[in-house]
């Protein structure tokens, strides 16, 4: 793990990690299942040897990659929350979650771009392997960063929100100018991210939010109207729905 700054847990709101040497290991079989491979490595063996190569040169050169930053919640109103004194999250539902809160970790995760030689020559199903794979060196990234803030802060549970995750009302995407802003830039410099002007991040496999404690579990997939998500972690929630935007 290479350090930018020094997060410290009584403050530090310019404090930054940069995880770039993040461990992982993909398991064939589960890739095989996620994206539907027929058969069995008896029975389909062209199929599975040339998935098990694909997924051998992602271990090979692959390189998730995550930064994490400490940011104070320096106010609070109904329609959102201010950041370091310097930003503002236009998100009720956002503030509605850090009413008590006085800190949040503002984080970006990616695939990283190293792997993306390995889709030259791909047919399209390949191409689907690859896009799955591509996810799982993100999942790593991601499950580093809420490792490493348990380890630094000792939480022992954690919530996230990010724009543009789950229904538009809840975080519009467009504040993801916001949140790389309050990033300082670390987001391209440290880990090759880009924004683009209609708010895509590449690489595609990139995700940036916020984490913050929670004595309560929740994923913005129980506020998520979405049906047939593949990522979906929760079902929707009704109840939450209605005590979280009231009338609606």
């Amino acid at each position: 793990m290479n350090q930018a700054g020094t997060i410290s847990p009584a403050g530090g709101v310019d404090a930054a990690h940069v995880l770039d040497r993040i461990p992982f290991t993909i398991d064939v079989a589960s890739i095989a299942r996620r994206v539907h491979l027929p058969g069995t490595p008896e029975d389909n063996p062209e199929d599975w040897r040339d998935l098990a190569a694909l997924v051998a040169r992602f271990q090979a050169i692959g390189r998730p990659k995550a930064l994490l930053r400490l940011a104070a919640v320096t106010s609070h109103d109904a329609n959102g929350v201010g950041i370091d004194g310097q930003h503002y999250f236009a998100s009720s539902t956002l503030a509605q979650r850090l009413v008590d809160q006085h800190r949040v970790w503002l984080f970006c995760a990616t695939c990283g771009q190293e792997v993306a030689p390995l889709a030259e020559g791909l047919d399209v199903f390949q191409q689907l392997w690859f896009e799955e794979l591509k996810m799982a060196l993100l999942t790593a990234a991601s499950q580093a960063v809420q490792d490493t803030i348990k380890r630094a802060y000792a939480v022992k549970r954690l919530a996230s929100m990010a724009p543009g995750s789950g229904d538009a009302q809840l975080w519009p995407i467009q504040e993801l100018q916001t949140l790389f802003a309050a990033l300082a830039g670390q987001a391209q410099t440290a880990l090759g991210v880009k924004l683009t002007d209609s708010m895509l991040m590449l690489p595609n496999k990139t995700v940036a939010g916020v984490y913050f404690a929670s004595d309560a579990a929740f994923a913005t997939c129980e506020l998520c109207h979405r049906d047939g998500c593949p990522n979906r972690r929760q079902p929707f929630n009704q109840d939450l729905w209605a005590k979280t935007f009231p009338g609606q």
